[in-house]
Order: structure tokens, then C-alpha cells, then sequence
């Protein structure tokens, strides 16, 4: 059977299925397909599309004033964003005496709302009411499941009416990824997806969702906001790792050496870390840096600043050429420092020290020296 291979973009809904249905070419028929992002740069970039709705909105001083996932399609190709919310669009702040059109009680509801919905008072969305929805639809976006509180104890009270699940989730419910909690972890044949995914991603995704829902589910100030997610989604596309020979995958995935180092899992190709005391920058063969670690601009994902090339006189080793237009400052661990102008290097030599644009001292500081470069051959020149 021939299948039309041209999928429209998806909604969350088909997303959390991993699956949509299309027309199959030579009968007509509609037929189910199985669907998944054609790479983890297109998953994110659709998560960074969906912040940047939001972020453009409250710039505009409005929020969304529903609670409904369809209106937002990804591209699986591409990850490009296409919505249809305008309409659910109101002033920040507003108070509607009534429950608005898209309103519909369900876990994308920030807690505020349920209860005023319990209360039946008017609803007010602000742009933390707007956080709690980003995170509870991006929850379901990155691990394809329910609620982020559906849990054994969410599972055990399927007979409550909507009202009373969400005002259940709201006075007693408990993030079923909290990692000091049992009462409500998640229930295998049910949430294995959930389960299945939540090792793959990097801990600090785990680490955002904690604080949205265990901190931020009552206390809203302590939400994530758009910019908090601009900053994780960046970082976890820098941190995503492929290797020429087939492995993909985040870089907890690599295997660390006793001297400091990582090494693919597949092939054994050597990773060395420059580390800022809280980030890292993994170094490799053939590897590239990009503006959001070298360069002003935290969130610039695509400009290439750096690359990782060999030097011309000695095959083996490599260095970091700049290809920006700063100048770096590389300092040597015999306390030398020199400028980096743009087609010149600095090697990768343990002890060795690099400030990009930002400001910040970047080093590689292995627990066991690893000499890369004998002194005489620290040109940066020949990068």
C-alpha cells in the first residue's frame, strides 16, 4: 500500500499517540501512520517555537486565554510552529466573570483557575496561569503522556467528576515524577511512555519540571517562564551529542574515562569538557560551536563561532579555531595569554584556560593529564 508521505503538521494530541492518520495514495482511505520528529533538533526547535509564542504575546501585554492543545501543530520536519490561537487571546489581567469559550476543566488548568472555577468566580490570566499551561503542555510534548500528576493516586480516582479531579489535583495532588515521591508514581501498562522517556532526556529537563510543578504548582511566582525555557531548550540542544559513527543521544549517555574524559558508547571517539564550574562544553572531532556558548547572544542556537579542526603539521591534534568575529582570550597553563582573532586557534591541551565574547573563564582540567601538545607546537595559527 502506498502512503502519502506529506504529513500536515500534528497537534499534541497525536504527538502523545505517536501516531496521525493520513490518506493512503492509491485507495483513498484513511489509514493510521506512525509518527515521530525526523531528529531532536526539530523536537526542540517546536518546543522553542511554542516559548516564543508565548514570550511574543506578554510582550504584547496579552495571554492565552484558553486551555486547549489543538490550536498549536509542529512540523515533525522542521519543528516550525503553526497555531491558530488568536482568538483565544485576551488582555493580561483581564477578569472574565464567566468561564471563557476553550475553557474546559483539565490539567493544562493552571491551579488559580480551578479553584475559581470551583468557587465560581471569574477567571484572571496572567502570564502565570500561561507558565503553568507552557509546562504542563510541554511536559506532555517531551514524554507523550497525561497530566504530570496522573500518578497511582490520580489513576485509582478515575470515577471523579472533571470538577472534582482537578480540585483533587489542585488540594492533594503530587508531580508523579517527584523523585521523593511513591504515593503516586507512575503506573506501569499505563504510563510507560512516560516511564521509557523520562531517562533519555538530560537531568536538567527533570530538573525544570520539578520546579514547575512541585514548586511552582501552588506558588506561582516560582513558575519557569519563557526565558527560563529559552535558556533549558537551548542548553539540551547543545548538549545533544552525534558521532559519525550512528550514536545519538544526550550527553549523559557517554561514558566517562578515569582521566576526566567521555567516550561514544559506539566507537569510542574522545569527548574532552571545558567546563565553566556550572556548564560544559564537550569538545570532539569535527565538532562545532555555536554563538549561544561562544557569543553575546544566549540564544542563538545556529551561528557557528567555533570549530574543532586538526592541526595542519600534526595529525592527532586538534585545536579550537575562532570563526566569529571576537577575539578570544586563550591562557596557557604556564599563565601565557593571547588573543584569538578570527581564524586562529587555541589547542586543546589540558590546563589550557578560554574566554569567549561572554566574559566568563572556560577550562579543561583533567583529574589525570592527558598531553596533547607538545610546547613547541602551541601555534594557534596553524588552526
Amino acid at each position: 500500500m502506498s502512503v502519502n508521505k506529506e504529513f500536515s503538521p500534528v497537534t499534541l494530541r497525536e504527538i502523545r499517540e505517536e501516531k496521525t492518520a493520513t490518506r493512503a495514495e492509491d485507495t483513498g482511505k484513511t489509514v493510521e501512520k506512525s509518527i515521530h520528529f525526523s531528529s531532536m533538533d526539530s523536537l526542540i526547535q517546536g518546543a522553542l517555537s511554542l516559548v516564543c509564542f508565548f514570550e511574543h504575546i506578554h510582550k504584547e501585554g496579552y495571554v492565552y486565554g484558553a486551555n486547549a492543545a489543538d490550536p498549536f501543530r509542529f512540523s515533525l520536519q522542521t519543528g516550525e510552529l503553526t497555531e491558530d490561537a488568536k482568538k483565544y487571546l485576551v488582555k493580561a489581567y483581564t477578569m472574565v466573570a464567566e468561564r471563557p469559550e476553550g475553557i474546559t476543566l483539565n490539567e493544562f488548568l493552571a491551579p488559580e483557575l480551578v479553584e475559581a472555577a470551583a468557587s465560581g468566580q471569574g477567571f484572571q490570566f496572567t502570564p502565570e496561569t500561561d507558565w503553568y499551561y507552557l509546562s504542563v503542555f510541554l511536559f506532555e510534548y517531551f514524554f507523550h503522556t497525561g497530566s504530570p500528576f496522573e500518578g497511582k493516586m490520580m489513576v485509582n480516582r478515575c470515577f471523579l467528576s472533571p470538577l472534582e479531579k482537578e480540585m483533587y489535583r489542585v488540594e492533594n495532588g503530587r508531580f508523579c515524577m517527584d523523585s521523593d515521591e511513591e504515593q503516586n508514581a507512575p503506573v506501569k501498562g499505563i504510563q510507560d511512555k512516560l516511564i521509557r522517556y523520562w531517562g533519555e532526556y538530560p537531568e536538567m529537563l527533570r530538573r525544570m519540571f520539578r520546579r514547575a510543578f512541585i514548586e511552582g504548582g501552588t506558588l506561582s511566582n516560582l513558575r519557569p517562564s519563557e526565558v527560563d525555557w529559552k535558556q533549558l531548550l537551548v542548553r539540551m540542544a547543545m548538549d545533544y551529542q552525534t558521532c559519525g559513527c550512528g550514536f545519538k543521544g544526550f550527553s549523559h549517555f557517554l561514558k566517562e574515562k578515569g582521566n576526566g574524559t567521555l567516550v561514544c558508547p559506539g566507537c569510542g571517539k574522545l569527548f574532552y569538557p571545558l567546563s565553566n564550574g556550572m556548564d560544559r562544553i564537550l569538545l570532539k572531532e569535527g565538532g562545532k560551536l555555536y554563538a549561544c556558548q561562544t557569543g553575546r547572544n544566549p540564544f542563538d542556537k545556529d551561528t557557528v563561532t567555533g570549530l574543532i579542526v586538526e592541526n595542519r603539521q600534526r595529525k592527532g591534534l586538534f585545536g579550537i579555531k575562532n570563526v566569529s568575529g571576537g577575539i578570544w582570550r586563550g591562557m596557557y597553563p604556564d599563565n601565557t595569554v593571547k588573543e584569538i582573532g578570527r581564524n586562529q586557534g587555541i589547542p586543546i591541551w589540558d590546563g589550557m584556560r578560554i574566554r569567549f565574547e561572554l566574559g566568563e573563564d572556560w577550562s579543561l582540567k583533567l583529574t589525570r593529564p592527558v598531553k596533547l601538545y607538545e610546547e613547541s607546537e602551541v601555534d594557534g595559527n596553524e588552526q
